[in-house]
This record gives C-alpha cells, structure tokens and sequence, in this order.
C-alpha cells in the first residue's frame, strides 16, 4: 500500500493531513482543529445552545414549572443526549449527514440539561394564591 504524493490540485488539508499522519494519535483534535474547523455549524450550535439554557433558567425564574419538572427533565435529556452521542459516534454513522445530525442532538440535550441544573439554582416559586372570603 503506497501512499502517493500530495499534489498541487490536491490542496493543503490533504497535504497537511499527510504530515500530521504521525502526530493523530497522539493529538486527535490537531487535524480537526485546522483542517476541517466549520465555523458555520459551530457558530450557530453555540447560540442555540446558550439559548436554551437561558431558556430553561427563565422559565424557572418565572415559575413556570416546580422543581420536579426541571430535575426530570434533566434526568430525560441527559439519558438522551448520551444514546445520541454513542450512536453518532457508531463507525458507519460518524461522519455522514446523519451522524452531524445526531451530534447537534446530542449537544442539544446537553444544553437542556445544563439548562436545568441552572434552572434549580434560579427557581422562583410561583405566588400563593390569595383566599378572598
């Protein structure tokens, strides 16, 4: 099995690829890093996701659900997000359009959960209602 030279139509991730052969194993996320960093997945999942923490911390600092709710979601989402995240990581689904898919599930679900812990620290109980007789 010979490995053929990296030309010029072959562009620079491939060449830098093929250099940094010998390093993936030490440091798995160099090559991920520099090569194939997609800013326009990553960008957008790290506001999605700060939403839905924020999300989930104001419905609790409005009262909106009791503490129960908020512990079981976390609960749920954490079970989720990690079948999402091993079944992304499968050899046949990793790197394919569904495993991506998986992947912004997975994050997702983390954020719901991270979301709740947040929400137990920002609950509010909701207001007695007042008797009037």
């Amino acid at each position: 099995m010979s490995q053929s030279r990296p030309t010029i139509e072959s562009g620079f991730s491939e060449s830098l690829l093929m250099r940094l052969d010998a390093t993936n194993a030490l440091f798995p996320c160099i090559t991920l890093a520099i090569v194939s960093l997609r800013l326009f997945i990553v960008i957008p999942l790290i506001a999605i996701c700060i939403a839905i923490v924020v999300a989930i911390a104001l419905a609790a600092y409005r009262g909106k659900l009791h503490m129960a709710g908020y512990i079981g979601i976390a609960l749920a989402a954490f079970a989720a997000a990690m079948i999402l995240g091993k079944i992304s990581g499968i050899r046949g689904v990793s790197g394919t359009a569904i495993g991506l898919f998986l992947s912004v599930l997975f994050f997702f679900a983390i954020s719901a959960v991270l979301g709740s812990i947040a929400a137990l620290v920002f609950y509010k109980p909701p207001p007695e209602p007042e008797d009037n007789k």
